[in-house]
Formats: structure tokens, C-alpha cells, sequence
């Protein structure tokens, strides 16, 4: 079921770039086509639900292994989610008739939880342990889009848009400890998987002329990308599949969601609920920009 709605988005995402290509190619008006150059940056709103969830069960599974051992004594850290990140993007665009434009462009959207966001202390027979847990979520759309504007007077105009493309992905998840007094963190875990999936978007925007062949602009978008199918390798060297799934601590009664690389989907009595790591891009973002006519 998933590899059929994988390839029919991507089906989708072809018809879509193939139309947008026929318009740029066949339909040529008579004035000159002009090109601009769009470059802007701002915040984008994000919500990776299976990476959230790892993270604060990791954050809980610490909890309760201080409270039953008795030589642990738990301080207290934080209990992070990623919500908030950074967009960046550049498009060429060419304007087919003053109000229509065909645009390709390339972005960068990036969100993590540091060392220090996902740091806890726990009071451990030998002294204070810090732990930490970071992740970085990255992501590289290349959008093919068509825009169509409105002037309000001389100087402003709203337009719209709507585009699709491929996206690619980074997931990179550590896990480490030192001593309190100690400077570096020492980390068991190192794991970086990447995935290629289809992705859309459409917004609406404002623009300003400052000057002749200068324009501000302010845009709002939203932006459909789920990635899947995470590939990559470990700290050893080791390759396989991004899974989620949730394993079973005996002892404290309590199921983990972990996402982890393996070659094999994991299996056992104290597995269950195992899927491909799901990691959502999908969002709306707030663009601050310029446009430069050539």
C-alpha cells in the first residue's frame, strides 16, 4: 500500500513538472520574456512526529531507570520538540506575459535539537552524568512552480502560486554522555539516514518595487512533504533502513519509540508497532525576500 501511494505521488509530481515544462517551451509570447532572481530566507513550522516522539520517550525511559535504580538520582533536563525551523530558497524566474512567470528553484530547510536543548542530568553512583540526545532534520527541495500576479497600483502586487518537485532529506541522530566537569561528550550512538521523496507547495505573496528591476517581497506558503524510506549508516560503518518502532523494558514496564537503522525490520517479543521512520516536513513558512530583474 505504501510503495503504490509512493509511486503515484511520484507520478503525480511528473505530470506536474512535464506541464509546467510545455508551458515554458510552446507557449512563447511575442513581448520578450523577462528573468528575475528571487532569493530570500525566513522561519518555517514543522512537525516530526516520529522524531518528537523518540526523543521525549528517551527523555522518560531516563526518568523512570533513576527512580527504580537506587544508586541514580534524577536532576532534571528538558523534554524538547522540533517545531521551528529555518527555510532558505532561490528561484529563477521568467515571465512569460507580465502576469504569468514559470519559475525553478532550490530551497534549504533546516531544524534540530542541539546537545544542550536535549541535555538531562541524572546523579549516578560515580558523580553527575550529563546525557544528551541531538538531532538534525535537513531537507533540499528543488520546486518547478508557476506564479501569477495582480498590481494593486504602480508599485505593489499580490500574487499566487503553486509548484511541485523532488526533496532530499537528512536525519541525523546521536546519543552521548560525559561528566559534568567533563568538556567533551562521549557518543554511543551516531546514525545518518537520508531519503528522496516528492514534494509540493502553493502561497501567497506581496511584493514592493524599491527601485526599476528591484522588488521586496513577503510570502506565506505552506508545503506538503512526507519523507520516507530512509537509508544510511552508523557510526560502525553498519547500513540499513530507517525503522520505528517501539521496544519493551521489562523491568520498568515501559515501550520506547525508537528510530533506528537496521538491515532487517526488528523482530521479538519486546518489539511491536514496527514501520518506516516517518519524518514530516510538511508545514507553512514565512519568506522575506528580493527579487532582481536581469
Amino acid at each position: 500500500m505504501i510503495k503504490e501511494l509512493r509511486g503515484r505521488r511520484k507520478r503525480v509530481c511528473k505530470k506536474a513538472i512535464l506541464c509546467a515544462a510545455f508551458l515554458l517551451v510552446f507557449w512563447m509570447p511575442a513581448h520578450p520574456v523577462e528573468f528575475h532572481f528571487k532569493l530570500g530566507g525566513g522561519l518555517t513550522w514543522l512537525r516530526p512526529i516520529d522524531v518528537n516522539r523518540a526523543v521525549r520517550d528517551w527523555v522518560e525511559w531516563n526518568e523512570r531507570e533513576s527512580a527504580r535504580n537506587e544508586n541514580w538520582t534524577y536532576l532534571g533536563g528538558n523534554t524538547p520538540e522540533i517545531r521551528l525551523g529555518y527555510s532558505f530558497e532561490g528561484e529563477f524566474q521568467f515571465f512569460l506575459i507580465p502576469r504569468l512567470a514559470f519559475s525553478v528553484g532550490a530551497g534549504f530547510l533546516y531544524a534540530d535539537l542541539s546537545a544542550k536543548d536535549t541535555e538531562i542530568l541524572i546523579d549516578k553512583k560515580q558523580g553527575p552524568t550529563q546525557l544528551v540526545q541531538p538531532r538534525t532534520l535537513g531537507a533540499i527541495p528543488l520546486v518547478f512552480s508557476l506564479y501569477t500576479y495582480l498590481p494593486l497600483n504602480e508599485r505593489f502586487r499580490v500574487y499566487a502560486k503553486a509548484g511541485a518537485g523532488m526533496a532530499w532529506a537528512k536525519h541525523i541522530e546521536r546519543e552521548g554522555s560525559k561528566k559534568e566537569t567533563g568538556k567533551n561528550y562521549n557518543y554511543s550512538l551516531e546514525e545518518n539516514a537520508s531519503a528522496r521523496n516528492p514534494v509540493y507547495q502553493a502561497g501567497l505573496g506581496l511584493d514592493f518595487a524599491l527601485e526599476s528591476g528591484v522588488r521586496f517581497f513577503l510570502e506565506g506558503s505552506y508545503r506538503w512533504l512526507r519523507m520516507t524510506g530512509f537509508s544510511g549508516e552508523t557510526g560502525e560503518g553498519e547500513t540499513g533502513t530507517l525503522y520505528h518502532f517501539e521496544e519493551l523494558s521489562p523491568e520498568l514496564g515501559f515501550w520506547q519509540a525508537k528510530n533506528r537503522l537496521s538491515t532487517e525490520p526488528p523482530v521479538g517479543e519486546d518489539i511491536r508497532s514496527v514501520r518506516e521512520t516517518e519524518v514530516d516536513f510538511s508545514g507553512f513558512s514565512l519568506i522575506l525576500g528580493i527579487a532582481i530583474k536581469f
